[in-house]
């Protein structure tokens, strides 16, 4: 058993696909350097503490509530827990503990008896960029520790990845499952008719600021606007759903074979123009996007639009010229975040 553990998670953006996955075709994503952190250590305490530091919550569990959880009359299968988490509990928090506890009938309480474990997160909330996902993974590779007593590997990443998807049931109802996919395992992630089409690796760093506009995103609002713009106009959006479709495959053979960023650069040009014409985006991300084409920077939106987040690819060229487009993005009270694509997947960062 461990004295202390330290396990992160990353966050993910979209990097093409955003729309086109509805409609049956691939969407590209990747991990982003903005992590999800958990810290567990214990403590004197005859109880299991659970802290989440940004939201000001903490959570106690004693042995009574362990025990009353456990009572419960319900099968160990995933499905059979989510169901009956959703009809006795409203806090979802809450409920993502008491999952692993309900689906390890084997998980005892002198094994979270005095367990201090600690939650904090350098990915906004609400902003596309997959933080409910990087929770739900940090969460479940810890109970996977706690359960097996053994550190987690490449193999086991496929069970870590199943229950964080769980949890993100418990959130959002009905996911795809992409944004844990790529807590999980990091790199790039092609997924596809709800599948998993593809993981690599770029050899290349690639830098990239991420710009939140502070306006929560509106992923359910948008794609209903999608689909009636589609019902109105439905060859065209065929038209428009395939070319995105090619821009997948283009930025996936760009990526592997990568040697410059000028046709990423591209790339991201053409597909915020085929995002425009979806009409996802507002003022405050078109404000962003010309902010960084004023400067000689090439960006688009990531997610569903409405709200959300933008991103700019940028390189050494680049560097000089950085710092006044933070400026001058911050000025407009938009908040940018200087990160990197692909990064490692869920990993323990510290066991003593």
């Amino acid at each position: 058993m461990f004295k202390t553990l330290k396990i992160s998670s990353p966050g993910k953006i979209i990097l093409c696909g955003e729309h086109s996955v509805v409609y049956g075709k691939k969407a590209l994503a990747c991990s982003i350097d903005l992590r999800t952190h958990l810290a567990a250590r214990h403590t004197e305490n005859n109880y299991f503490q659970f802290i989440l530091s940004d939201l000001d919550q903490t959570l106690e569990i004693k042995e009574e509530d362990f025990l009353s959880v456990k009572c419960a009359s319900v099968q160990s299968e995933p499905d059979a827990i989510i169901k009956h988490l959703e009809e006795k509990y409203s806090n979802k928090i809450v409920s993502s503990l008491n999952f692993f506890i309900l689906l390890y009938p084997e998980l005892e309480w002198s094994q979270l008896a005095g367990l201090q474990v600690k939650i904090s997160s350098d990915i906004p909330i609400a902003s596309g960029l997959g933080s409910s996902a990087s929770y739900s993974t940090c969460l479940s590779s810890f109970f996977f520790l706690l359960r097996s007593n053994r550190i987690f590997y490449q193999s086991d990443l496929e069970a870590i990845n199943r229950n964080a998807f769980y949890i993100e049931k418990l959130f959002h109802g009905n996911p795809s499952g992409l944004d844990n996919s790529v807590s999980a395992y990091g790199g790039f992630v092609v997924f596809e008719k709800g599948l998993i089409r593809e993981k690599f690796t770029c050899d290349q760093e690639l830098n990239v600021l991420i710009i939140n506009s502070q306006i929560p995103k509106q992923t359910l609002q948008q794609v209903k606007k999608v689909r009636a713009l589609y019902e109105r106009h439905g060859s065209i959006l065929d038209s428009l759903m395939n070319s995105i479709d090619l821009l997948v495959d283009k930025f996936i053979q760009t990526l592997k074979e990568l040697d410059s960023l000028d046709v990423i650069k591209d790339l991201v040009t053409i597909n915020q123009g085929l995002l425009y014409a979806l009409q996802v985006s507002n003022q405050a991300l078109d404000s962003i996007v010309n902010t960084c084409e004023k400067l000689g920077f090439r960006a688009k939106i990531t997610g569903a639009g409405g709200g959300g987040c933008c991103i700019t690819i940028f390189d050494q060229s680049d560097m000089q010229k950085l710092d006044e487009l933070k400026s001058c993005l911050t000025k407009n009270s938009f908040l940018p975040f200087q990160t990197r694509l692909g990064s490692e997947g869920v990993r323990i960062d510290q066991l003593i």
